[in-house]
């Protein structure tokens, strides 16, 4: 009876025992509720890297696609410098190009194209210095001034006194003859008359003259023929 006691104490310590193992299950419980918490925080992981690719790497790959690059630059173009040209032929000739009317024909249109009466005059000198003598028993003609002779030296020959034409004369035959002259036949006394003047011997006979800056132009209408002193010469 006496050990009665003692197993009521043994069963109550084993309850007490029991019951301290039941309130340490709850305890035991929280760890699983730990694990949502750490479940959650692998859950915000994802959610930080779709915002950093997102955001920048979008924004980083316009920037660089934009900006148009550089055409390349051509290289300086270098002008060709001219190919050389055959240097121009000498003339085969040293006598000036004839300016003047080469027939009968065309020194009367130039006396047409001028319109103006003549003067009548025996004798004139122009402004260049040309002297012409229209009526006169010694000769009827142009000479040039002094030194300015029209070169021919073909014309004149090795034998001539100069290798230039500075006179034309009508000769004997009634024609007009070009001639390389050394003397003269000017006499004093002739009037100066101006470029575009046209002249007549007296009488209503003989040459008209007509005065141009390149020089006379001469016609004898009673049997069409003349000739042009000047620059150049020709007779017709």
């Amino acid at each position: 009876m006496r050990r009665l006691p003692h197993l009521m104490l043994a069963a109550l310590l084993v309850f007490g025992v029991a019951a301290c193992g039941d309130d340490d299950e709850p305890s035991g419980d929280a760890t699983p509720s730990d694990t949502p918490t750490s479940e959650v925080t692998t859950s915000e992981t994802p959610s930080e890297t779709p915002s950093e690719s997102t955001s920048e790497t979008p924004s980083e790959s316009p920037s660089q696609t934009s900006t148009p690059k550089p055409p390349p630059s051509q290289p300086p173009t270098t002008a060709l410098p001219p190919e050389p040209t055959a240097p121009s032929q000498p003339p085969t000739s040293t006598a000036p190009t004839n300016p003047g009317p080469t027939t009968y024909a065309e020194a009367l249109a130039r006396f047409d194209a001028r319109g103006t009466e003549p003067a009548t005059m025996k004798r004139f000198r122009t402004p260049a210095g040309t002297y012409c003598l229209l009526q006169s028993d010694f000769a009827i003609g142009c000479e040039l001034d002094s030194g300015k002779g029209v070169p021919a030296a073909d014309y004149c020959g090795p034998d001539g006194p100069v290798d230039s034409v500075g006179r034309i004369t009508y000769g004997e035959a009634g024609n007009p003859v070009a001639e390389c002259n050394s003397d003269t036949i000017r006499e004093p006394g002739a009037k100066l008359v101006g470029d575009g003047s046209a002249i007549a011997a007296p009488g209503g006979g003989g040459l008209l003259c007509l005065v141009e800056d390149i020089g006379v132009t001469c016609v004898d209408k009673s049997n069409q023929t003349g000739f042009y002193l000047g620059t150049g010469y020709s007779v017709f």
